[in-house]
């Protein structure tokens, strides 16, 4: 009922772009950086896999994925998306419970901080944010607060609510040291941070002592919160107008723009942009303006933000803000108006990635035009599309004063030498894999042959769940070498005589996301072959010859039993 009413097209068209292939969907997968579609949704079966970073499942598991939930949070989400109640029995998972109590404290923790702001002990922290001109509605919007000077305030507060001190451990709001537990924020304007739901997940702190060792504090990752897969403010831009999203460098310059007017802007949490925050982005707008600061920092932030938003296929420009380090300098010197005519001078992310190449350099000098063209090839190499490198290419060819063809061969030799290049890492990579662990089924290593006959016997089972017995005939769950695998059977088989179902969402909640991306996957590729009777026997087996092979060992380490069982298959191997 749950998956009915929640169709898994549905549910993801809400966070990507579905375009229909045939009778299914494509889209670019949310959870890696891509330009080429690889994550598949099959309606038939409502599941989804990616064939590029292997994450596959049901509806649910699609929601533990990208809303970051445990399997019973996904439930419950589902369930109140569908205005379908819960269960009571269903509301016992105890890490739902755990996360629970820790946004609770969280909720807690913001509401004491906005006390304090507000309080005679908050006056150095009002006046810090009167003097940065946030009016007293942006303040309430944003939830700002202040945490007093002091080793134990939050903790003797928050003790008094019912926590304890483990659990403001665990949620990042003490730091225990060998002196003891103490407050992780003092004397700092506080910044909740909040997911897309609605939850406070963390917080920043601003320091307000001149000689503080961090200026901006930011909880450390918890249960609730991650700080590569959450942009600030992202809550109020999920739901703005605008057909882009500014992403800035820190909260002020993303509350100074919010309050005036600009409510797409975000920010990273006090790290450099990650492709999960590409990812986010992506989901909520076609188009990224980069508005970092113009120090020597800042560049190099935004070439790394340029670089990963042209991975994922992202269309991005980059704001230069004249006679202001940032946002909040120039919207204060010349206000909304000006900055908005300013957004719409910005340059895409290749045309200012393209006069940076010229900085300091005279192109009208020999010297100047050899350097500039230095410079120039291995950018030109690296853009994606025919049709801008072929246009950069002539700009090139202009300000160096040479043929056009003769860049273009240049520009040819390096992309292949890249590509040659990316071959033997891709190469190197697949000779290190075949030596690796895998983290899902680490024992697959020390079985190939057995793994792989493991994972058709368990595509058959979905396929075909009326051949179990035919399985069952001739092999046990011990049969099965690899862990991992033998679980999968022994459950599959377990859904099958109890009469259910067999699909994804019938043992999702058995396995990790990880594992049930594995499951879905060892379905979807064994749908590259025909199914048949000879092929399932094949699989069969092998798993039989490696059980022969195991119990294959000399009389002198034999007990009575194993002797005498042994004697009895040769004797009946010999009648045949």
């Amino acid at each position: 009922m749950l998956r009915a009413n929640n169709e898994i097209t549905s549910v993801m068209s809400s966070y990507v772009e579905l375009k229909r292939a045939g009778r299914d969907f494509v889209c670019s997968c949310p959870f890696h950086s891509e330009r080429t579609p690889s994550c598949h949704v099959y309606t038939e079966t409502q599941s989804f896999y990616c064939f590029g970073c292997h994450a596959g499942g049901d509806v649910i598991t699609f929601i533990r994925l990208i809303e970051h939930l445990e399997y019973m949070e996904s439930v419950r989400f589902l369930a109140q998306r569908a205005g379908m109640a819960m269960p009571e029995d269903m509301g016992n998972d105890d890490t739902s419970k755990k996360r629970t109590r820790l946004l609770e404290m969280n909720r807690e923790a913001a509401r004491y901080f906005r006390d304090i702001l507000n309080s005679p002990e908050g006056k150095e922290g009002r006046e810090y944010i009167e003097n940065r001109q946030l009016t007293h509605n942006t303040i309430v919007k944003y939830g700002l607060g202040y945490a007093p000077d002091g080793w134990h305030n939050l903790q003797f507060f928050l003790r008094k609510k019912g926590y304890t001190d483990d659990e403001m451990i665990e949620g990042a709001l003490l730091v225990r040291k060998e002196r003891g537990a103490y407050d992780k924020f003092r004397r700092r304007v506080m910044f909740p941070i909040i997911d897309r739901r609605g939850n406070v997940i963390a917080f920043g702190g601003r320091a307000l002592e001149k000689d503080a060792p961090a200026k901006y504090l930011n909880s450390d990752e918890t249960l609730v919160f991650h700080k590569r897969e959450n942009l600030f403010s992202l809550n109020f831009a999920k739901n703005t107008k605008e057909k882009f999203l500014i992403l800035c460098e820190g909260y002020m310059d993303v509350i100074t723009l919010n309050q005036a007017g600009f409510d797409c802007a975000v920010a990273t949490l006090g790290t450099a942009i990650t492709p999960q925050q590409v990812n986010i982005m992506k989901q909520y707008a076609p188009e990224v303006i980069i508005s970092y600061d113009s120090d020597g920092a800042g560049q190099n932030a935004a070439m790394k933000a340029i670089n990963l938003l042209s991975e994922a296929g992202v269309d991005s420009r980059v704001l230069v803000i004249p006679d202001a380090k940032d946002p909040d300098e120039y919207i204060k010197k010349f206000g909304a108006e000006s900055f908005r005519q300013l957004l719409g001078k910005t340059a895409t992310a290749l045309d200012h990635e393209f006069g940076r190449l010229k900085e300091g350099l005279d192109t009208s000098s020999p010297a100047g035009k050899a350097e500039f063209l230095k410079k120039a090839i291995p950018f030109l190499s690296n853009i994606y599309t025919d049709t801008d490198r072929t246009i950069y290419i002539s700009e090139t060819a202009k300000i160096s004063e040479q043929p056009q063809s003769v860049i273009a061969d240049l520009v040819n030799e390096r992309r292949k030498r890249n590509a040659y290049g990316e071959q033997k890492r891709e190469e190197r990579e697949l000779l290190q894999s075949k030596t690796k662990r895998d983290p899902v089924n680490p024992e697959a290593l020390d079985f190939p042959r057995e793994e792989r006959a493991e994972r058709g016997i368990i595509a058959y089972m979905f396929h075909s769940p009326d051949l179990l017995p035919r399985v069952e005939k001739r092999l046990t769950p011990e049969d099965f070498p690899t862990e991992f695998n033998r679980r999968v059977y022994k459950i599959a088989a377990e859904c099958i005589k109890n009469g259910e179902r067999l699909d994804i969402t019938a043992i999702s909640g058995e396995f990790t996301t990880d594992e049930v991306g594995r499951i879905t996957g060892i379905c979807r590729q064994a749908d590259t072959v025909p199914y048949s009777i000879p092929r399932l026997d094949e699989y069969i087996k092998v798993l039989i010859d490696y059980r022969e092979h195991k119990e294959d060992k000399p009389v002198s380490e034999m007990s009575d039993e194993e002797l005498l069982r042994r004697m009895e298959e040769l004797r009946a191997k010999k009648k045949k």
